[in-house]
């Protein structure tokens, strides 16, 4: 099952085994109907998905799930009494969606969410290079330790090499920064909402097993087309 692109919905990971995962990142449809579009309308019953998603990751491992600003304190409180809420990070993407009676929107939500206190993270540092203020590069870094607000990657935009016009599409580098601070070589990945299928790209760049699944056939058919 790992290392391929699977045509499905969520009822794929009920034949997941459990304690199988070590990392599930995840970039769902956040229920916001932005312009009409039904792709990112649909209704997610979280609490069936978060209990799947408990019983298949390892005690070690971790859960990132990319939200919408307006939904994800809901998502907070449907994961409380089983998961542990390790960080909410914050991705400045800079360009954004406009708006005539509110802020444009550049932020996109991302929780990370481990099954205990024990959990795989490997520490690495942003893109920015520091201000030392004639100090050096202190501790033998010269750029700056990543936050949990990232700035330093830039979004998708239809002039960006690695487009491919599908919906939402993520930056590799965004998904490769993910699989490497919460996953080690070898581990397997599963993203259940692959879309195009970055988190592969960035799992075979990194020498991670995955499981992508997505239940729309175009998506599958781009995901191979990128990766093999």
């Amino acid at each position: 099952m790992t290392n391929q692109y699977i045509l499905g919905d969520q009822n794929l990971v009920n034949e997941i085994q459990d304690n199988f995962i070590d990392l599930i990142c995840i970039d769902p449809p956040y229920e916001i109907n932005y312009q009409n579009l039904e792709w990112d309308n649909k209704s997610l019953n979280w609490g069936i998905i978060l209990k799947e998603f408990f019983r298949i990751l390892k005690p070690s491992g971790n859960l990132i799930i990319f939200q919408g600003w307006s939904n994800v304190c809901d998502l907070i409180k449907i994961s409380k009494g089983d998961w542990f809420l390790q960080n909410w990070i914050i991705w400045d993407r800079i360009k954004g969606r406009g708006a005539k009676y509110n802020f444009t929107s550049t932020r996109e939500d991302i929780l990370w969410f481990t099954k205990s206190n024990e959990f795989t993270f490997n520490k690495i540092y942003s893109n920015i290079k520091k201000k030392t203020g004639g100090m050096g590069d202190k501790n033998g870094q010269p750029n700056r330790s990543l936050s949990n607000v990232w700035t330093d990657i830039s979004p998708i935009v239809p002039w960006s090499l690695e487009y491919n016009g599908y919906p939402a599409q993520k930056p590799l580098g965004l998904i490769k920064r993910i699989v490497t601070i919460f996953s080690n070589e070898n581990n397997i990945v599963l993203d259940c909402f692959c879309g195009s299928g970055t988190t592969g790209l960035a799992c075979r760049s990194l020498n991670r097993n995955f499981i992508c699944i997505d239940n729309n056939i175009e998506a599958i058919e781009l995901s191979k087309r990128r990766n093999f």
